[in-house]
């Protein structure tokens, strides 16, 4: 198969997704500017979402290199997802280096079947990733002062992030309901999840000392 009958052809598929697609298009990053094959983007749950995909029509096992390339792409432009296509299949180093990380090895043949849990691998890690940056956030505000560092909200708001992330590798698992005991709340789909987990990360992020100064502090703040 052509290079460029290969790339049309993942894009027709990731186009029967709901996907938007580009082919052959370049994408800004903070290093530079890259090249690359198509270009998917959507929206799952509400949560935007780009996947970089590159399309190898070769007659060889792909190396480990191409994989790093691709992981670099997509770290630099801030993609959710890199999948590399090829029809004939991957070297172990390349394998090895995929492996758990957002970087999927894949053929359009096996496409059809993975493309569901492509989309809740990519929106799960978006979400996981904006809490981890929530989090990072409070953190940062508790070395800034004593007052930050008692304050019950925030004390609170990071907790719950951290119980985010256990929430969400459930979600992944597909075990539902996922249960919130403590909070008495329950969610039977990723979609009811994703809106308690932008709630969250939205309050974290607006989260200010001002509005929950502690009311009683430790004797050596006194």
């Amino acid at each position: 198969m052509h290079w460029a009958e290969y790339q049309q052809k993942a894009a027709d598929f990731f186009i029967t997704l709901g996907l938007k697609t580009e082919i052959e298009c370049k994408i800004h990053g903070v290093r530079g500017s890259h090249n690359i094959d198509v270009l998917a983007s959507g929206t799952f749950g509400g949560v935007n979402f780009k996947w970089i995909v590159e399309c190898k029509a070769w007659k060889r096992n792909i190396p480990k290199e191409k994989v790093m390339a691709l992981s670099a792409i997509v770290q630099d432009v801030g993609a959710d997802r890199g999948i590399l296509l090829s029809e004939v299949g991957f070297q172990s180093g390349a394998i090895l280096s995929a492996r758990s990380s957002n970087i999927t090895l894949t053929s359009l043949e096996d496409l059809s079947r993975t493309s569901e849990q492509l989309s809740i691998d990519a929106i799960v890690g978006k979400v996981n990733w904006e809490a981890h940056k929530a989090r990072s956030r409070l953190l940062e505000e508790k070395r800034r002062s004593d007052w930050h560092e008692y304050s019950p909200s925030r004390l609170m708001l990071s907790s719950e992030l951290g119980i985010l992330e256990l929430l969400l590798s459930d979600a992944l698992q597909g075990k539902y309901p996922i249960s919130y005991p403590t909070k008495g709340l329950q969610w039977d789909t990723l979609e009811s999840l994703i809106g308690y987990a932008e709630k969250l990360i939205s309050k974290a992020n607006s989260w200010d000392i001002s509005q929950d100064l502690p009311t009683h502090l430790p004797q050596n703040l006194k």
